[in-house]
């Protein structure tokens, strides 16, 4: 904001002191000498329109017009140029002598020979050079708004992220627990190798949990862990194949993203010794492919789909480009693009 308002201030400055140039020009056309009484009607001139422009810009419009009081803003205007009028002629006609007053009516660019031809003269330059301080601070409060909206924006993307990242950890934490429990009762020894991998997990979902996005090497290494969670549980009712290209590693994923979707996976279909559920993991014209054959459960109840619009509405922080959701009751897939960083 700072930097804007400074910009202006120079363009100002600019323009007003290519204003006073051009004046100084006009009193070098005669070669034979330097036209200084004319030069100096003309700054003089200038000068009282000067004055108006700053109280303009710095105080009638925004004291003013950006408060809504248009009509005072016109009548303070109005009255500054018939106050600028009179000590116009007042300092041509009265300060200077008979013989630079005459030579300001026949040489200077603005002739004051009365106070009604003069007074209507300034009042269509006050008005031009009104207008263009105006349109200037008019601009510098659209740029100023157009910022402070898009700030306000950006604040709103990252709550609402910060917002869809917390919907995942606890829930995550607590299927895990659960898991834990009956453990702990079942097998301690499986207990104890669960609480060491869930350690590594945990620590992996605090750490993203910081980070908009992981590359894919780091959220499969990741997985590997959960994987191991899940072995634990489910034993060899359920089968990973993995078939990551080495040239996508780096791309960039959500944090997280892969073990909501084979979870999702889990608690849609039917797990057993005798049919095993079989998760493939592949990437695919730039893009992780997660696919399973659907077994769909005995007690399978209509899938509120949370955690793909969760998902969705995640990936729409970082790329135009959608989440590809194919089912033909048969196969059940789900297409991430993976992000590339620029």
């Amino acid at each position: 904001m700072f930097k804007t308002k400074k910009r202006f201030f120079l363009l100002y400055c600019l323009i007003w002191a290519l204003v006073f140039l051009a004046a100084y020009i006009r009193g070098m056309q005669d070669l034979n000498q330097m036209r200084w009484d004319s030069v100096l009607g003309d700054w003089i001139h200038l000068f009282f329109f000067f004055i108006i422009f700053l109280v303009n810009i710095y105080f009638l419009v925004p004291k003013l017009l950006f408060n809504n009081k248009r009509t005072y803003y016109f009548i303070s205007v109005l009255t500054s140029i018939i106050v600028i009028t009179f000590f116009d002629i007042f300092i041509h006609s009265v300060i200077f002598p008979p013989e630079i007053q005459a030579y300001f009516r026949q040489d200077s660019i603005f002739t004051p020979h009365s106070l009604l031809p003069t007074f209507f003269e300034n009042l269509i330059t006050g008005i031009l050079i009104i207008g263009i301080g105006t349109a200037f601070e008019l601009q510098y409060k659209w740029m100023n708004e157009e910022k402070l909206r898009k700030d306000i924006e950006k604040e709103q993307l990252k709550t609402n992220l910060v917002l869809l990242k917390n919907q995942i950890s606890p829930h995550f934490l607590f299927n895990n627990l659960s898991v834990l429990t009956s453990l702990v009762y079942k097998n301690q020894d499986k207990a104890v190798d669960f609480i060491n991998e869930l350690s590594k997990v945990y620590r992996y979902v605090l750490e993203s949990n910081n980070n908009e996005l992981v590359t894919l090497q780091e959220e499969m290494e990741f997985l590997e862990h959960y994987i191991y969670l899940l072995k634990i549980r489910f034993e060899n009712s359920i089968i990973f194949e993995i078939k990551i290209e080495e040239n996508q590693k780096k791309e960039f994923v959500l944090p997280m993203c892969l073990q909501m979707l084979v979870e999702n996976t889990i608690q849609h279909n039917e797990t057993s010794q005798a049919n095993p559920l079989k998760v493939l993991i592949y990437t695919k014209n730039n893009s992780l492919v997660i696919e399973n054959k659907i077994q769909a459960r005995s007690d399978y109840k209509e899938s509120s789909k949370t955690g793909l619009t969760n998902l969705k509405s995640r990936y729409s922080f970082f790329t135009d480009e959608k989440i590809e959701i194919i089912n033909d009751t048969q196969i059940f897939k789900v297409i991430l693009p993976l992000i590339s960083k620029t």
